[in-house]
């Protein structure tokens, strides 16, 4: 038996408030998920789940039940989307003759005028198939405030509008239940094997990485769906370019949380660059008046991390000039992977690039996602711009203790820490410059999907390939790969300009050479190789070939 808690006499006062205070505090803290409605047809009262829902997860809803709607009906008439049975009487009414069609009628039709049926935070069920077990779902994004039921029925009589529950029987019932919170993040698109795109993809669940992405993961190239080839959840191969872009103009001077926002940026950004891998790369630079180069392209972070304690804030707000720089600077990088981290603290005031949208336009231009940091910013809207429509992500700090988890979470997109690459074949291969949006979407287990943001790649100009630093040559380096899908062989035709060492090899569509083919010095011409592939098992693999002034790469589907 549990004995009831009792005070001592001489803090009688304290432990009697404190026992008090205990016994009212909450039997849990978590939300009480799932909550079962019980709605009487006869009320009119609006139910609300105990707890509010959480912003950050799903909610489904299943309702179920009938009930009728006049005294006079022996079977029930309604159910929680669709009004499916009518006494002969009440459907000879003047006033049903609205719906010709006949009924089932749809709860949330216009022409009901809101007056009957289930509400689900006063809204109906969407249009959903009439079920003749009476049982339907959807789900719903959570919003901080309790989800609300009621059922809705009322007319009029002599000209006047009543409630109208009073000649109801029957029960709806409504289950809502709180869904595993599933994320997608695009972490970067890849296009340097066109027509062959790498998307880079990490979803979770609850906060966990998630990796069995066959079958929920799907992808669309500027609103087409698009066939996924295939998913390689290892660890990441593509090195990264990433430029690093400080605002070093007087106000960073100001104080911010302990100290001030330039020496607080520096201990964030510092962090930052501990996580570059060995294959990747970075430089430093920062704007006040004008732009420098306060570290050229390194993997080492001491001199990264010296470059980032060199800083020093004084003058004015040159940042379309500095991101213009930066722009230059990685595009001339030949790491598959580029992007620029941009920290100001306010509007440009300086630059003599004025538009930000000459800014946006030349990012777009390189492909170049730009990562926005906007530090107690009143008016961000060319940051969020310069983010949105590059590819990127925006990011406002208003308080010192967030600028470490800002640059981690943009650590984890730009180095794309525990994302998957994803390759499919864009549906257009056009080699035409354009610049094409790459969304990815998550079919979670109830069926419902959610969106992860969205990407952009430019297609390439010319030439066969999407890696190709060539000339001219490049649209004749590989003449044709015959048969192509193939099977256990193939005859690859290649043409080269110039005498010189020539290599070709088989890779897979994570880069990693599976087969070297042929090597040596050729005279300029026309060649003719086989490629023999029936040791390989079935998936997508590439052609290299590289030559002196030309390197380009074929795609070849092998089928088995």
């Amino acid at each position: 038996m549990n004995k009831p808690r009792t005070c001592v006499p001489f803090a009688g006062i304290l432990c009697t408030l404190f026992l008090s205070l205990l016994l009212a505090a909450p039997a849990q803290a978590q939300r009480r998920f799932p909550h079962l409605f019980t709605l009487d047809a006869r009320s009119a009262d609006t139910l609300f789940t105990p707890d509010s829902t959480s912003a950050n997860h799903r909610y489904r809803i299943t309702a179920w039940g009938t009930y009728s709607m006049w005294e006079d009906t022996i079977n029930s008439s309604v159910d929680p989307v669709w009004i499916y049975s009518f006494p002969k009487e009440e459907w000879d009414k003047l006033e049903w003759r609205i719906f010709p069609e006949g009924y089932p009628i749809y709860v949330g039709d216009s022409r009901m005028y809101d007056s009957h049926g289930l509400r689900v935070d006063d809204k109906p069920f969407p249009k959903l198939n009439y079920r003749s077990d009476h049982r339907y779902s959807m789900v719903v994004p959570g919003t901080g405030r309790k989800i609300s039921t009621s059922i809705v029925d009322w007319n009029f009589k002599n000209l006047q509008k009543r409630d109208a529950h009073d000649n109801n029987t029957g029960t709806i019932y409504v289950l809502v239940e709180e869904l595993p919170n599933y994320e997608v993040d695009l972490c970067g698109v890849d296009s340097s094997r066109f027509p062959v795109i790498r998307v880079s993809v990490k979803a979770s669940r609850e906060g966990v990485r998630y990796e069995d992405l066959v079958g929920k993961l799907t992808l669309s190239e500027d609103g087409t769906p698009v066939r996924i080839d295939s998913i390689n959840c290892a660890e990441r191969i593509m090195p990264v370019s990433v430029a690093m872009v400080f605002d070093r103009s007087g106000s960073m001077r100001d104080p911010f949380g302990t100290s001030t926002r330039i020496e607080q940026t520096k201990a964030a950004g510092k962090k930052f660059t501990a996580k570059l891998a060995a294959i990747d790369e970075a430089s430093i630079f920062s704007f006040s008046d004008a732009t420098t180069l306060d570290q050229p392209w390194t993997n080492n972070r001491a001199l990264l991390n010296l470059a980032i304690d060199n800083l020093v804030a004084e003058g004015y707000t040159a940042m379309n000039d500095a991101v213009m720089t930066a722009i230059a600077a990685v595009e001339q990088r030949q790491n598959p992977r580029r992007a620029i981290v941009l920290l100001s603290d306010g509007e440009d005031n300086r630059s003599a690039v004025k538009s930000i949208q000459t800014v946006i336009q030349r990012a777009k231009q390189a492909n170049i996602p730009v990562f926005a940091i906007g530090l107690l910013l009143d008016s961000d809207d060319s940051l969020k711009m310069l983010a949105a429509q590059t590819g990127g992500r925006y990011f406002s700090v208003r308080d010192a203790g967030a600028m470490d988890s800002v640059f981690a979470s943009i650590a984890e997109l730009v180095f794309e820490k525990g994302c998957c690459s994803v390759y499919y074949t864009t549906p257009d291969g056009r080699r035409n410059g354009t610049l094409r949006r790459v969304e990815p979407g998550f079919i979670i287990p109830d069926d419902t999907t959610i969106g992860g943001g969205s990407g952009s790649y430019r297609a390439p100009q010319t030439g066969v390939s999407g890696v190709s630093n060539a000339n001219d040559e490049a649209s004749t380096a590989i003449l044709a790969v015959s048969p192509n899908p193939l099977r256990e062989s193939a005859s690859l035709r290649f043409r080269i300009s110039q005498p010189g060492r020539v290599v070709v090899a088989v890779i897979d569509v994570s880069g990693q050479v599976v087969q070297s083919v042929l090597e040596g010095e050729l005279e300029s011409g026309e060649y003719q190789q086989t490629i023999n592939t029936d040791a390989l098992p079935a998936g997508r693999y590439f052609i290299r070939l590289a030559t002196p002034g030309v390197t380009a790469i074929h795609g070849v589907q092998v089928v088995k």
